[in-house]
């Protein structure tokens, strides 16, 4: 009885843990979406940016008002259409690192750093096709640590 038991439990272990699993494409199709949209904004490229989100895309952030109230910001694709191609020109080199936080064959979590911003996102497959359908993101504190304030 007890070997049993060990049988069905490894059993259970080993489906779980290959059941989760991603293949090297999908976990290689994962970090490029992540990759065109944080580079496609930056760079200004809103064929990446579009490659990279879905159309329902939302994109959120915690805000502070005047008097510390804390808020959901959120942007929605049409929104980030309009930030990708306006947004003001940063004034340093593009440092991104990539981490798939979980993976499963139709779902990923990632979490994308880079100079300015910490960005989670929830990337769905649709179609075949990895794409961003939330980030929620927040200001890197490394990088505000190193920022010199303006001149007066």
């Amino acid at each position: 009885m007890k070997l049993m038991k060990s049988i069905i439990v490894i059993t259970l272990v080993f489906i779980t843990i290959t059941g989760k699993s991603q293949t090297a494409t999908d976990s290689t199709q994962i970090k490029q979406a992540a990759l065109d949209y944080i580079e496609g904004w930056f760079y200004k490229d809103s064929i990446r940016v579009n490659k990279a989100v879905h159309f329902e895309f939302a994109k959120r952030s915690i805000l502070t008002t005047h008097d510390n109230i804390d808020f959901l910001g959120t942007i929605n694709k049409s929104r980030m259409d309009y930030i990708t191609l306006y947004h003001q020109e940063r004034k340093y080199h593009l440092k991104t690192d990539v981490l798939i936080l979980d993976a499963m064959p139709t779902i990923a979590s990632v979490k994308a750093i880079f100079n300015e911003c910490i960005e989670y996102l929830h990337i769905a497959k649709l179609n075949g096709e990895w794409k961003i359908v939330n980030d929620l993101f927040t200001r890197n504190p490394d990088y505000e640590k190193k920022k010199v304030p303006p001149a007066t």
